[in-house]
């Protein structure tokens, strides 16, 4: 969303506002800044595999601690 389009949605809610009496604040979804929006942080790890004799590389995927999960946050404009 631009800035335009986030201003106009402001002067519109605060327009509605006026004539109901109502929070009209505009709500938009945040990409998570910790996870990038993907909902959990991934590291490599070497994972050991007893019958192979080897280890190997894989992904760790932990659910992000700052969104819970989600990737996103609810924001409101103000």
């Amino acid at each position: 969303m631009d800035k335009e389009m986030m201003e106009a949605l402001m002067a519109d809610a605060e327009k509605l506002g006026h004539l109901t009496g109502q929070d009209h604040t505009p709500e938009f979804l945040a990409d998570c800044e910790d996870c990038g929006g993907q909902g959990y942080t991934a590291r490599t790890v070497h994972v050991y595999e007893a019958g192979c004799g080897f280890s190997h590389p894989d992904v760790e995927e932990t659910p992000c601690q700052a969104c819970n999960g989600n990737g996103w946050f609810l924001l409101e404009m103000h």
